[in-house]
């Protein structure tokens, strides 16, 4: 059981999502520190996820759909500003740029960027009341729960980790660099399509 909830993290994060979107525009624009500060914020809000499901407290969404509603709401404004941000981000692609973007950028606001939009992601809360909660018996110990809790934070954190090195590295840089506009553009409308989906998704429920 422990083999397969660690894949399943592992696959819950390479499922594109805006974590995924989040990571790699941080990589890209800021470098490795930011990038690999980014999936320690999405792993770090993994946390949260888990203790309210280990705790019980998953019923409290289900039983209370404005709750989950809010969380909703509150992604897609996040996502909004994200995605607002990268489509009016300077249109100047020289390397210049983005080595003098690199050093605004503190490893503090990458970790942050990670959090919210991973503790404010419905699609990680349905994971977890989905996915997750169905390797949660009444039989299964305290001790195990946190177990399984830790498998999926230390499987998300690798996996975003090594892609926030990998998207990093001087190669993919030196060709952002050199489309840097269209990247930002581009990664912008993919935010704000996952924040539309999301509200659209409220406005029908």
């Amino acid at each position: 059981m422990f083999v397969e909830v660690f894949l399943v993290g592992i696959l819950a994060g390479i499922s594109p999502g805006p974590d995924f979107f989040v990571v790699m525009k941080n990589s890209l624009s800021f470098g490795a520190r930011v990038g690999a500060a980014t999936a320690l914020g999405i792993a770090s809000a993994l946390i949260i996820h888990i203790a309210y499901t280990v705790f019980g407290f998953a019923f409290l969404l289900q039983q209370h759909p404005g709750l989950f509603y809010a969380v909703q709401l509150m992604g897609a404004l996040y996502l909004i500003w994200l995605g607002y941000g990268a489509l009016t981000a300077s249109a100047d692609g020289e390397d210049v740029a983005v080595e003098k973007a690199v050093g605004r950028k503190k490893t503090l606001h990458g970790f942050r960027d990670g959090f919210l939009c991973n503790v404010l992601n419905p699609k990680a809360a349905l994971f977890f009341l989905s996915v997750f909660s169905q390797f949660l018996t009444p039989d299964t110990s305290s001790a195990v729960r946190w177990i399984y809790g830790a498998e999926i934070v230390v499987a998300v954190a690798l996996w975003f980790t090594a892609l926030s090195l990998l998207i990093s590295s001087a190669k993919f840089r030196a060709f952002y660099g050199k489309y840097r506009v269209w990247f930002d553009r581009l990664l912008g409308i993919v935010l704000l399509y996952f924040a539309l989906r999301i509200i659209f998704s409220f406005l029908l429920a």
